[in-house]
């Protein structure tokens, strides 16, 4: 999965997760200055979990901060999966 499928990916979640206008994310996107909240973030990755039928370690989610670091994170639980 390439990193736009997973902007694609991120995207779709937070529209379906949350009725609020959010600007469009890209890699380089602040999770927090983008309007994104901490419990829309949990519910965003829990979605995501489920979509891709991975788990995302706890401890590495506390050190994301921006939409890239949530891609690789996703992106090495995926090929660890392979």
């Amino acid at each position: 999965m390439t990193q736009d499928d997973l902007l694609a990916l991120l995207g779709r979640g937070l529209r379906h997760l949350t009725s609020a206008a959010h600007p469009m994310l890209t890699a380089d996107s602040d999770l927090h200055s983008s309007g994104i909240d901490s419990l829309q973030l949990l519910e965003l990755v829990t979605w995501t979990e489920k979509e891709l039928d991975i788990r995302l370690p706890d401890e590495k989610l506390y050190t994301v901060t921006d939409v890239r670091g949530l891609c690789e994170l996703i992106s090495a639980e995926l090929a660890s999966r392979a």
